[in-house]
């Protein structure tokens, strides 16, 4: 509440005005920050690779050589899950740089409310580890 006094009044109106310039330029530099970002992942054997950017949308698919022949169903889980990966990723990478520039304010705290919610971490994919005959895990394996 502003003092009735006018010369106190005075000061907290220009408190207050310095402390909104301080989250603005915080909130501008969020916003720079997360225009930079974007992660990568690429499968366990190396058969594809997605990009996402600071929104979480791909910037980049891939199926390298190695996806040649294999199974449409399989590169395409890979796909999914290396874009999910990816999100799951950025969403990590977006908290750490929220946390850094704004601290753990309201808008802060929504921001990194949007970005769990779009982006939760990845299912265990059917694809991504399946048992070998000596009944260990192997990473991807697209020789059926």
């Amino acid at each position: 509440m502003v003092s009735a006094q006018p010369g106190k009044a005075a000061q907290e109106m220009e408190k207050w005005a310095e402390q909104l310039r301080q989250r603005s330029t915080r909130y501008t530099e969020l916003h720079r920050r997360m225009s930079g970002l974007s992660e990568t992942e690429t499968s366990a054997d190396g058969t594809v690779r997605v990009s996402v950017d600071g929104n979480g949308l791909p910037t980049e698919l891939t199926v390298t050589d190695r996806g040649r022949g294999a199974d449409p169903a399989k590169l395409s889980a890979a796909l999914m899950a290396c874009l999910a990966a990816a999100q799951a990723k950025l969403r990590a990478r977006v908290e750490e740089v929220t946390r850094e520039t704004v601290g753990e304010d309201g808008p802060g705290e929504a921001i990194l409310a949007q970005y769990r919610e779009r982006f939760p971490d990845p299912p265990e994919n059917e694809f991504a580890k399946r048992p070998r005959r000596d009944n260990t895990l192997a990473e991807q394996e697209w020789d059926d």
